[in-house]
């Protein structure tokens, strides 16, 4: 695993040094927590969801995490490592490998994912996943962001997760496997600073829920910053 990341990284960054246009494009580089929060369910989820990126406006290399932490329990994540191509005006196409971790178990996919901004201002990420056993995933991520004022901002956030083939070492099963709705209300003190509250919704279907029954609401408590 450590040599496919490692060459992964030598390949996107070299492609990302060759492919830089010159003048005012300069190498940049940000890290956001979009979420870092408690979340009020039955398992005491201390959850994130990170990313950030280095490169010039047309190629970068971006890293997402996603996970959760029971407070009694082992972590489960998805964590990513891609190359980033800028295809059209506010849309990237990206390419890479994710790394997925349920508690001792682990799962390596190859990752095919457009990102960027929908129609209406919904930021928009649908990922394709592929595994060397023949597995498919599919992930979408969707939030709005509306102003309330310039710096009270409700967030609603839908996801969606399925896959082709059951996987119960990793939780999961084919078809369906998850769907959470949710909004948050933060508040920013600075754009880079902001605590926030919010609602969410869960629930698992099919073999999913079979390996791990879930539907429940519940309030999130967090903090979202950037640098």
């Amino acid at each position: 695993m450590k040599n496919i990341l490692t060459k992964l990284t030598l390949l996107t960054t070299l492609a990302t040094l060759s492919f830089a246009g010159g003048g005012g494009d300069t190498l940049r580089a940000t890290f956001t927590a979009d979420n870092l929060e408690y979340q009020t369910n039955s398992e005491k989820n201390l959850y994130w969801d990170t990313y950030g990126y280095i490169g010039y406006d047309l190629n970068k290399l971006y890293f997402y995490s996603e996970g959760e932490k029971p407070n009694s329990g082992d972590a489960s994540s998805e964590n990513q490592l891609l190359y980033s191509r800028a295809v059209a005006p506010f849309w990237d196409v990206q390419a890479g490998i994710s790394y997925d971790i349920a508690g001792s178990n682990n799962k390596t996919w190859g990752v095919l994912a457009l990102s960027g901004l929908a129609p209406y201002f919904f930021e928009t990420r649908a990922a394709l996943l592929f595994s060397d056993d023949g597995n498919i995933g599919l992930r979408i991520d969707m939030e709005y962001e509306a102003l309330i004022t310039q710096r009270l901002i409700l967030t609603p956030k839908f996801t969606l997760d399925a896959y082709t083939k059951d996987a119960p070492t990793m939780g999961y099963g084919s078809g369906i496997s998850n769907l959470t709705l949710g909004a948050r209300l933060r508040y920013e003190f600075r754009r880079q600073f902001a605590p926030y509250v919010g609602i969410e919704w869960a629930k698992n279907f099919g073999t999913t829920n079979t390996y791990s029954p879930l539907n429940e609401a519940y309030a999130t408590f967090g903090l979202r910053f950037w640098f």
